[in-house]
C-alpha cells in the first residue's frame, strides 16, 4: 500500500504493471497523501505570520493583494501577471498570499520555473515536477495529471496557483497546464486554466525561453506573451525598490546600491551605453570584475569564498548556502567542484556537501 500511495502521487499505479504484486484493499481518494501532507499544517501560525506581516505592505502591493484575494474568494478565477523587477517584493508578496490561503484551510500550489527559484517559495516545487509538465512540450501536449490520479485530485483542490519567474518557460508549458486542467475539471466553459486563479511572476527583462539553435525571433515567439493566454491576463506592475527603503544601511550604501540597481535596470531595458547606433558598448564597473586572470578558477573561487584557509575554518552551513557561483557550462562546474574539494581535507566533508550542491543548482 506504501508502494502504491507513492506510485498514485507521482500520477501512476501498480496496476500499470500485471506482474507486480497489488495492494490487498484499494488505496482510496480519501487517502490521498497529497492532499493529507498539504493541509497537515497549523492554521493559527500563518494566520498569525499574514496578520504581522500585511502591515508591512507598500500601497502597490496591498492594491494586487486584494485584488487577487478577492478572486480567490470570491471564486471568480482569473490569471494575473505581477510584473516587476529584482526588489521590488514580489517574493514578499507570494509569501503573503501563501500564509493568507493556507490561514484559510486552503491549498495552494507555490512553483517556479528553475529549481533554484522554487528553494525560495514555501513548500515550492519546480513547475515541470508539480504538473508534469513534458521536457520538450508542444502544441499539442498534455501534463502526466491523468483524472483521478492523486497529483490531479491534488491540483484540482487548490485554491491558488503561484507560478514564478514564468517568462524563462516556453509558452507551451502553459498551455499543456491549461488543456489539462480542462480536463481535470471537466470544464465546459472557455476559461483559462479552466477557471482556477493563477497568478504568474516574473520580470522580461530576464532570461527568455532557452530555443536550442533558435534565432531571436523564435525565442520571441515562444514567450508567455505570445500566447492565447497572454489577453487573459491582467498585469499587475509593482515600481518601488524595497531594498532602498532598508533602514540598516547607511545613506553612501543606499547611494551605491540605488546606482546598481538603476544600471541594471538601463541594461535590461537596453538603454546603457547610449546614445549609439544600434550596437552599444556596456561598461561593467571595476567592482563588479575580477582583475586577476592568470588562473581563472582560483579567483573566483577566491573572491567567493576566501582563501583556502579561510575556507577551512568556515563551519557555518549559512556561509555556503548565501555563495554560489554561476557556471555558464557542466564543464566549468565541474571544474570549479573539483578545486574547490581539492581545496578542502577529509575533515570538512559536511562543508563539500554544501559547496557542491550549491554549484550543481546554480549550474
Amino acid at each position: 500500500m506504501e508502494i502504491e500511495k507513492i506510485l498514485k502521487s507521482n500520477g501512476t499505479s501498480l496496476s500499470n504493471w500485471k506482474k507486480m504484486a497489488k495492494p490487498f484493499r484499494d488505496v482510496t481518494d480519501s487517502q490521498n497523501v497529497l492532499i493529507l501532507d498539504e493541509l497537515s499544517y497549523n492554521r493559527e501560525e500563518f494566520r498569525e505570520e499574514h496578520d504581522r506581516d500585511i502591515l508591512k505592505m507598500t500601497d502597490e502591493q496591498r492594491k494586487i493583494y486584494e485584488e487577487i484575494m478577492d478572486a480567490v474568494i470570491g471564486k471568480r478565477g482569473g490569471v494575473f501577471f505581477v510584473y516587476g523587477f529584482g526588489g521590488t517584493g514580489k517574493m514578499f508578496l507570494w509569501r503573503l498570499l501563501f500564509a493568507a490561503i493556507r490561514s484559510r484551510g486552503e491549498i495552494v500550489l507555490n512553483v517556479a520555473s528553475s529549481g533554484i527559484a522554487s528553494l525560495l517559495l514555501q513548500g515550492g516545487r519546480t513547475a515541470h515536477s508539480r504538473f508534469g509538465i513534458p521536457i520538450n512540450p508542444d502544441e499539442f501536449s498534455l501534463c502526466n495529471l491523468p483524472p483521478g490520479t492523486y497529483a490531479a485530485n491534488f491540483v484540482k483542490e487548490a485554491s491558488l496557483i503561484i507560478w514564478d519567474e514564468v517568462p524563462m518557460m516556453s509558452k507551451h508549458c502553459f498551455h499543456s497546464l491549461d488543456r489539462s486542467l480542462a480536463d481535470i475539471m471537466r470544464s465546459t466553459e472557455n476559461k483559462p486554466f479552466a477557471g482556477k486563479v493563477v497568478v504568474l511572476g516574473g520580470d522580461f527583462r530576464q532570461m527568455l525561453p532557452v530555443i536550442n539553435g533558435g534565432s531571436r525571433a523564435e525565442i520571441v515567439l515562444n514567450s508567455l506573451n505570445y500566447s492565447y493566454l497572454w489577453r487573459h491576463c491582467k498585469v499587475l506592475k509593482l515600481t518601488k525598490n524595497m531594498r532602498l527603503l532598508s533602514t540598516d544601511l547607511t545613506a553612501e550604501e543606499l547611494k551605491e546600491l540605488e546606482a546598481f540597481s538603476q544600471w541594471i535596470l538601463d541594461v535590461g531595458d537596453g538603454v546603457a551605453g547610449e546614445p549609439n547606433d544600434g550596437d552599444a558598448l556596456i561598461t561593467i564597473p571595476d567592482e563588479f570584475l575580477i582583475m586577476d586572470t592568470n588562473d581563472p578558477i582560483e579567483s573566483i573561487s577566491k573572491e567567493v569564498y576566501g582563501d583556502a584557509t579561510a575556507l577551512q575554518q568556515q563551519k557555518d552551513p549559512i556561509f555556503f548556502q548565501e555563495r554560489a557561483i554561476l557556471c555558464p557550462t557542466n564543464e566549468d562546474m565541474k571544474n570549479i567542484n573539483q578545486h574547490m574539494l581539492d581545496t578542502l581535507d577529509g575533515n570538512y566533508i559536511f562543508i563539500a556537501y554544501f559547496l557542491v550542491i550549491g554549484l550543481f543548482l546554480t549550474s
